[in-house]
C-alpha cells in the first residue's frame, strides 16, 4: 500500500513541472482535524495543469492535543467545476503522509502513516487575484480515518 501511494505521489509531482505553465495560487489555511480533535495551520500551492485540473500540494501543522502534535503533507488533484456568480466546486483525490509525535514527561514517540485523500471543496472569487476557499477532506489510512475541515484564502500570481 505504501509503495502504491508513493508511486502516485511521484507521478503527481512529475505533473507539477508541466502545471507551472498555468495559474499559480498560494493558499494559507486554518482548519480542524476530527480524529484527534486538533486545530491546524497550513499552506497549499495550487498549479493549474488544464482549465479544469489542478495539482494541490500542501503542508499542515496540527496543534497539540493530549500531548500529540502533527505534521501532514498532502498531494491532491482537483477537478474544478465553475459555477455562476464566481463560485467553483471541486472534488479531490490524492495522497497523504501523516506524521505525529507524542511527548509527555520525558517520554516521546513518533509515527508516520500514509493514506488516500478524498473530498471536495468550494471557492468563491472575492477579487480577480484572490478567492475564499472551504474544503472537506477525508483521509483513509490503516487504523483511523481522520476528516479535515479547512478555510483558506487563495492568492493568484
Amino acid at each position: 500500500m505504501k509503495k502504491v501511494l508513493l508511486s502516485i505521489m511521484l507521478i503527481t509531482l512529475s505533473l507539477g513541472v508541466y502545471a507551472q505553465k498555468g495559474e499559480k495560487v498560494i493558499l494559507p489555511k486554518i482548519g480542524y482535524q476530527t480524529e484527534a480533535e486538533r486545530f491546524l495551520l497550513g499552506v497549499e500551492g495550487r498549479y493549474s495543469i488544464t482549465n479544469n485540473i489542478r495539482l494541490a500540494p500542501g503542508i499542515s501543522v496540527l496543534f497539540p492535543n493530549d500531548h500529540v502534535t502533527g505534521l501532514d503533507v498532502d498531494i491532491n488533484l482537483h477537478y474544478l467545476i465553475p459555477i455562476e456568480g464566481g463560485f467553483a466546486f471541486y472534488p479531490l483525490v490524492g495522497g497523504a503522509m501523516l506524521n505525529n509525535r507524542f511527548s509527555n514527561n520525558g517520554v516521546s514517540d513518533s509515527w508516520t502513516d500514509f493514506g488516500l485523500n478524498i473530498g471536495a471543496g468550494v471557492q468563491y472569487d472575492i477579487m480577480s487575484n484572490g478567492y475564499l476557499n472551504f474544503e472537506f477532506k477525508y483521509t483513509i489510512k490503516e487504523h483511523t480515518d481522520p476528516a479535515y475541515f479547512t478555510l483558506g484564502y487563495g492568492i493568484r500570481f
